[in-house]
């Protein structure tokens, strides 16, 4: 993987995945969150005897290990209470690795010092019917967490009414 990889996470089923998802290639890698990961059991294995990697033995631990290796990362989740999916947050939640044990300041906040000197670029895009300004504007906020915490460079969100109106942004 080059820092020209994006990496999507996606929580589609295979049939809407296929129509809207790039195919997965060197240049772009494909993560399903369903069928859904183990939830993180709050063990810090990730960072105490794997340093960097879940110490779940599921396909869930692969995740963190993708993360550093792209240029872009890519979350499209349906929203939910203006925030991810359950199925989205279970596989961030199970990535916490990607992140040191430490903490720094910025902008007054307290956040994880990154592990990897070049993390990538993070795009939220967002689907779902109905979406009030209020979720909105909090999937903004935790956007912008997630960004600080995860290092990243660049950061964006993107909403949509259904997961099919994504397509174009995906290319």
């Amino acid at each position: 993987m080059s820092s020209k990889t994006r990496l999507i996470l996606h929580d589609l089923r295979p049939g809407d995945a296929a129509a809207v998802l790039p195919a997965q290639s060197e240049e772009c890698l494909l993560f399903a969150a369903y069928p859904a990961v183990r939830y993180c059991v709050g063990c810090y294995g990730c960072w105490t005897k794997t340093p960097g990697k879940c110490v779940i033995r599921d396909r869930g631990a692969d995740m963190a290990g993708m993360m550093p290796k792209c240029g872009e990362f890519i979350i499209l989740s349906r929203l939910v209470f203006g925030g991810l999916s359950p199925d989205i947050k279970a596989v961030m939640d199970r990535s916490i690795g990607f992140v040191l044990p430490f903490f720094r300041i910025v902008k007054g906040e307290m956040h994880h010092v990154p592990r990897v000197e070049h993390p990538p670029d993070l795009r939220y895009v967002f689907y779902g019917a109905d979406m009030t300004e209020r979720e909105k504007e909090t999937a903004k906020a935790l956007a912008k967490a997630n960004s600080i915490n995860l290092a990243s460079g660049r950061s964006e969100i993107q909403f949509f009414p259904t997961f099919r109106d994504c397509k174009e942004v995906l290319k």
